[in-house]
């Protein structure tokens, strides 16, 4: 038989290796961490990820949207048409981003359509097609401006507005040098990465259907009840994931 003692011993050795165990865990997390812009640690296992609850996606308010940016970062798009990736440098648009990693983390964009396919000028996406969540960008989510760093050459991206301090979710990129867009507000934040990833756009991503999507209808009835329905060959994003170039 154990004496109390030696069972006593037992259990304090099996608490102490419980404890161990929490603490390495808890830094493994925090190793595997993003910050915030006020500098908190939030593991990566905290954010929203495709097949969660929609009820759980973060508001604009929430740490998990108010992500800072590396310096320097690589997005990966898988479509339905094939992958590009976007170059996205901080110093060219800090707030947009911010914003654009934040979203990009939490996968945001995917199912997003490209809705607007305007010939020589621009490819848009940026709804995520899901009304729930759409419509918690809708208002009160806007971002404001940065200054004028880049302009809007072939291949860079950009977040729409719709006036000063608009940007919210949705991006698009240039298809030409839309250098007319520089004194309207429209900031990049990035780039596509090579003359593969411009060519997803110029050649595969679907244009047949051009600027016939209706954002509001977009917003409130998504993906399912709308677009699906309307224009179910309009091209998509499957999945996204980052890649950090500079911290």
């Amino acid at each position: 038989m154990f004496s109390m003692r030696a069972v006593a011993l037992v259990l304090v050795c099996m608490a102490v290796m419980a404890e161990g165990s929490k603490q390495k865990l808890l830094q493994e997390e925090l190793e595997d961490a993003v910050l915030t812009k006020t500098g908190t640690k939030i593991a990566t296992s905290k954010l929203f990820r495709t097949g969660e609850p929609v009820g759980d996606f973060p508001e604009p308010s929430d740490p998990r949207m108010n992500l800072k940016s590396p310096k320097k970062w690589q997005a990966t798009f898988a479509t339905n048409v094939g992958s590009f990736n976007v170059i996205v440098h901080r110093d060219w648009s800090p707030k947009g981003a911010d914003r654009f990693y934040s979203l990009v983390m939490n996968d945001f964009y995917d199912g997003a359509r490209f809705f607007r396919y305007a010939d020589n000028f621009v490819v848009q996406w940026g709804l995520k097609g899901t009304p729930q969540i759409d419509s918690l960008y809708e208002n009160g989510a806007n971002i404001m401006d940065d200054p004028q760093f880049k302009s809007n050459t072939k291949g860079r991206i950009t977040f729409a507005t719709s006036g000063p301090n608009t940007r919210s979710t949705q991006v698009f990129v240039n298809l030409a040098d839309n250098t007319f867009l520089d004194n309207q507000g429209f900031t990049p934040f990035g780039e596509l990465a090579s003359e593969d990833d411009l060519n997803i756009f110029l050649r595969k991503i679907n244009a047949e259907y051009g600027e016939k999507a209706n954002q509001n209808k977009i917003i409130h009835e998504g993906n399912q009840l709308y677009l699906n329905s309307h224009f179910p060959h309009m091209s998509y994003i499957k999945s996204e994931m980052v890649k950090v170039l500079e911290e």
